[in-house]
């Protein structure tokens, strides 16, 4: 049985951190906080209020047992209200959040359509656009989300050459094109936990990070600023929004966690 660490006993200025985040998950807990962290403040309460409907033109069933399909409440960009987003694949929800927490754009649609175009057998033919973008720059950009074995025949670059020619400049300047090889997991894993966590604002921590940071110097992991915070695990989920708000900047390489090495941005 692994013994518990003493961090009282730590000199956060003069104790050498060590960057765990990328280490196997037994290592980290075996060498990591084995302590609750203090709490000053109890647990947070959720607002009650029903979010905005889904706004996608497409039905979106999810009892499909031949495919991932998703009602996610994620931020809406136009209003900062929750919001229900359809989504007919993990990969289209992954791209998704991956565009909402980009800051140069100012709005999304999913499932815009169906979108009229004449194939290239020359006959009527109608598709959904899986996310339409709108940048601050007032650019639009159509995405078209498909895995990559559903490339391999060739058959959807050409209607996607097809739909260009229908609906450029009309509804958007350019399509896009998004595979799995396009989204970085990892990436796609830390902006759905900030998503989830920028639902529930938090003004009374975010004060107390604030506080804590301008006591702070250097590069310092998660865990001890949670501990310094004294907020439990909301103290957590204010670092994790902090990251994406600029407050924080991100040491470590991949996924978020207690481990993750942040630095306050001043």
């Amino acid at each position: 049985m692994n013994m518990s660490l003493r961090h009282t006993a730590l000199d956060l200025e003069k104790f050498t951190r060590m960057d765990l985040s990328g280490m196997p998950e037994a290592f980290q807990r075996a060498f990591g906080p084995t302590e609750a962290i203090p709490d000053d403040f109890g647990p947070i309460e959720m607002p009650d209020a029903a979010p905005l409907p889904y706004r996608g033109n497409r039905s979106i069933n999810v009892r499909s047992r031949g495919s991932c399909r998703i009602l996610a409440i994620l931020l809406d960009l136009e209003t900062g209200k929750p919001r229900k987003y359809g989504l007919d694949s993990q990969v289209e929800y992954h791209n998704l959040v991956l565009t909402l927490i980009d800051p140069s754009v100012a709005q999304v649609r999913e499932q815009v359509g169906p979108l009229p175009f004449i194939g290239d057998d020359g006959k009527p033919a109608k598709h959904f656009i899986d996310l339409l973008i709108q940048y601050h720059d007032g650019r639009r950009v159509a995405v078209a989300v498909k895995p990559t074995e559903r490339l391999e025949s060739g058959r959807f670059f050409r209607e996607l050459k097809q739909l260009h020619n229908s609906i450029v400049p009309g509804i958007a300047d350019e399509i896009r094109l998004v595979t799995e090889l396009c989204i970085p997991r990892e990436k796609a894993f830390n902006a759905i936990m900030y998503q989830r966590f920028a639902l529930c604002p938090d003004h009374d921590v975010d004060a107390r990070l604030q506080e804590t940071l301008r006591t702070v110097r250097g590069e310092i992991s998660i865990s001890d600023l949670s501990r310094l915070c004294r907020a439990g695990g909301r103290g957590f989920r204010c670092i994790v929004r902090g990251l994406y708000e600029g407050k924080l900047r991100k040491i470590s390489p991949g996924r978020i966690n207690f481990f993750t090495m942040v630095k306050a941005i001043r």
